[in-house]
């Protein structure tokens, strides 16, 4: 019988192949695995969000997956009574300023809510790939021992919101009359104009920052927050929707959890978080955590002398370090060599 790719197996006590046979030929022929562990799908539910990680596609070229599955129940906000038009206060706020607001028909709504699941699930999905520091995720292939990077997913699930429906968040979403250009959204209300790309910003030099809403606020949902939380200019333990959260110089700015697009290695925290999570090892703090941390070991260095320079996505731990770009599986000695494979190896 023709075996797959290459674990030890064991039958009635004797090892009788160099393979690794695939989990349908385990479970026909009634094999064990010796020495490494087996290859499984693991789910957990958090509080924002549901993750799966599969090990089952590990082999040399191909990484470990963490899927991040985002929920979304929709509830369209119509005008009182039934009427065609009619308004509706920013953030849902009665103190904040009316806009005026029509009604929703099922053409329209059908429209906006693909295009928000297509669009926003493109945005944050495959964006990540988080180095594995940890002896986890070690499989063989052909004989050798590979250690597994983490390759990070996002799938958007949106549908309409309805009673006994299971959602990880509920979104109202209002349609603006034409003559409205703007709306206070928030992580859980939304506008039809979210979807579309408005400028939010300047930078120093004067340069629009455009931002389509819809993304930032899915980075909310997924458990990030602004992109100057944690500085002085925004501390954690003040108004964290204040202007200067979004941002006080251009990189605050322009990033998606500020006024623009950008995506950062710091971004990919909540997959980050999973991953430490889901398998016991590693410390994972959130980018705003993080900010403060550096602000005030900046401080420490300067105070002493030295240049206060604390950077990266987090600064108090490498551990499950996110990168923008595949980086594929190493083997042993590469891990512990540090090395990072980028380009496809010769294998």
């Amino acid at each position: 019988m023709k075996m797959e790719h290459g674990f030890d197996c064991i039958r009635d006590g004797q090892t009788l192949v160099r393979e690794e046979v695939s989990p349908v030929t385990r479970r026909q022929l009634g094999w064990i695995i010796a020495g490494p562990t087996a290859r499984k799908k693991t789910t957990k539910k958090f509080s924002e969000f549901d993750a799966e990680l599969d090990e089952t596609i590990c082999d040399r070229f191909t990484n470990a997956r963490l899927t991040i599955t985002l929920k979304l129940g929709f509830r369209q906000v119509n005008p009182a009574r039934g009427a065609a038009t009619g308004t509706y206060h920013d953030y849902g706020d009665r103190r904040e300023t009316a806009r005026q607001i029509v009604r929703w028909d099922p053409g329209a709504w059908a429209l906006w809510k693909s295009n928000f699941q297509r669009t926003a699930e493109q945005f944050w999905d495959r964006k990540f790939w988080l180095i594995n520091n940890f002896p986890v995720l070690e499989f063989s292939d052909g004989g050798v021992m590979y250690r597994h990077n983490v390759e990070c997913r996002f799938n958007l699930v949106g549908a309409d919101a309805s009673r006994g429906s299971v959602h990880h968040h509920t979104i109202d979403v209002v349609r603006l009359d034409p003559s409205e250009t703007f709306f206070g959204s928030h992580s859980t209300l939304y506008d039809n104009l979210d979807i579309t790309e408005i400028q939010k910003g300047t930078t120093s030099g004067g340069t629009p920052i455009m931002q389509r809403a819809h993304v930032h606020e899915v980075g909310h949902l997924l458990g990030l927050g602004h992109s100057a939380e944690g500085t002085s200019a925004c501390p954690v333990s003040g108004n964290t929707n204040a202007s200067a959260c979004y941002g006080t110089s251009d990189h605050e700015k322009t990033s998606v959890m500020g006024q623009g697009m950008d995506l950062r290695p710091e971004h990919a925290y909540p997959w980050r978080m999973a991953i430490a999570d889901m398998l016991g090892s590693g410390t994972v703090r959130k980018p705003s955590v993080n900010r403060g941390l550096a602000r005030q070991q900046n401080a420490i260095r300067v105070a002493a002398g030295l240049a206060g320079n604390l950077t990266g996505p987090d600064v108090a731990t490498s551990d499950w370090t996110s990168v923008m770009r595949r980086h594929f599986p190493r083997t042993l000695a590469e891990a512990r060599a540090g090395a990072r494979i980028r380009t496809r190896p010769d294998r």
